[in-house]
């Protein structure tokens, strides 16, 4: 009886939270801004708009999705991970092979290959994690490449379809106007449990465990249960990127699924937002994805007798931002363009 009254409590205190939340600067800027994002397919009528640009947005919010699973397993619980596109991966295949080989509906797939990364996560966790900060991150790498080498061996193609993978696949919508309302109502639901979990007990124990692991043990915290369930919720959403991922492609293979590079485009994403913020990864994979558009758009540039390609040196790109940012604002661009943001209002309202 007292936890169900206490549940009501919280259920009660909730409303009034998310309403005082709203009438804040940051609130009424994320309001505003996901505004932008429901009616940006209306803005308009041209095709080329709706197939290119749009796309670039279902992009970045499947990206939005994994960089936000990594924050969390990283950024709140300190668990570093560089093989995060395991369950990136293995989730693409699982889907992939279930509706081409198997016939599943779409959803059911996606929902299966989820909770198969979840079982990775377990599986993967329960060994690794036994490892601490820079060997713990060098296992998730050296798994992640060995499942590389395991789908790119034509030993076992017959199995793992080899290098060429899974091609021609259905896209998971009829349109690209409801694929990208699709996964924007997914990614809106993944910042709110991300976030909803970051602030809860758990994720405060998570917190603690980051800070000071040996003093969360000695309080009577069973911090390897803990990190378990981090691994697993990261995977369940990470997972549930790599299956969209797969349908929004068309097709899976081994270094698109599991290349070491797509670990590092998660960290570099959340990184670039801002670690431990859950939401800075959204920021971070949409300024990544348009400006990795932007530079292969660029192509070519000529100065004098020298061409430079900004689509073939874009990671160089990437780099050089990258320690800019660490250099002038070391937990991401997402808290000082806040607070830039925040004085820039209060000075056009005069206060």
């Amino acid at each position: 009886m007292l936890n169900l009254k206490i549940v009501k409590e919280k259920m009660n205190e909730f409303p009034s939270y998310l309403k005082s939340w709203v009438k804040t600067f940051t609130g009424s800027l994320t309001i505003f801004c996901l505004l932008i994002l429901f009616v940006m397919p209306f803005l308009s009528a041209n095709q080329s708009f709706t197939h290119v640009f749009l796309r670039q947005f279902s992009l970045a919010m499947i990206f939005a999705i994994f960089a936000a699973s990594w924050d969390l397993l990283t950024g709140i619980s300190g668990q570093i991970s560089f093989g995060h596109a395991i369950f990136f991966g293995i989730s693409g295949y699982i889907c992939a092979y279930l509706i081409k080989y198997q016939s599943f509906p779409i959803w059911i797939s996606i929902i299966i290959s989820t909770v198969v990364a979840v079982f990775f996560g377990l599986a993967i966790g329960f060994p690794l994690l036994r490892l601490k900060g820079p060997y713990l991150a060098l296992g998730t790498l050296a798994m992640s490449l060995i499942l590389l080498k395991l789908f790119l061996m034509g030993s076992l193609a017959d199995w793992l379809f080899g290098s060429e993978g899974i091609s021609a696949l259905p896209g998971l919508a009829a349109t690209p106007v409801i694929e990208y309302f699709i996964l924007f109502i997914f990614m809106i639901l993944t910042f709110v449990i991300l976030i909803q979990i970051s602030k809860s007990k758990f994720g405060t124990i998570l917190k603690s465990i980051r800070d000071d692991e040996v003093g969360s043990d000695a309080s009577g915290i069973n911090t390897t249960k803990y990190k378990i369930y981090a691994f697993m919720l990261s995977s369940f959403f990470a997972g549930l990127a790599g299956g969209f991922y797969a349908l929004y492609i068309g097709a899976v293979n081994p270094t698109g699924n599991f290349g070491t590079v797509l670990s590092f485009f998660a960290i570099l994403m959340a990184s670039l937002g801002g670690l431990a913020t859950i939401s800075g990864a959204a920021l971070g994979a949409f300024f990544f994805i348009f400006l990795e558009y932007a530079l292969i758009e660029i192509g070519v540039v000529e100065i004098g007798n020298l061409a430079i390609d900004f689509g073939l040196y874009k990671f160089a790109i990437f780099a050089v931002i990258l320690i800019v940012i660490i250099r002038f604002a070391e937990h991401g661009i997402l808290k000082p363009l806040l607070e830039r943001l925040k004085d820039l209002w209060d000075l056009l309202l005069g206060r």
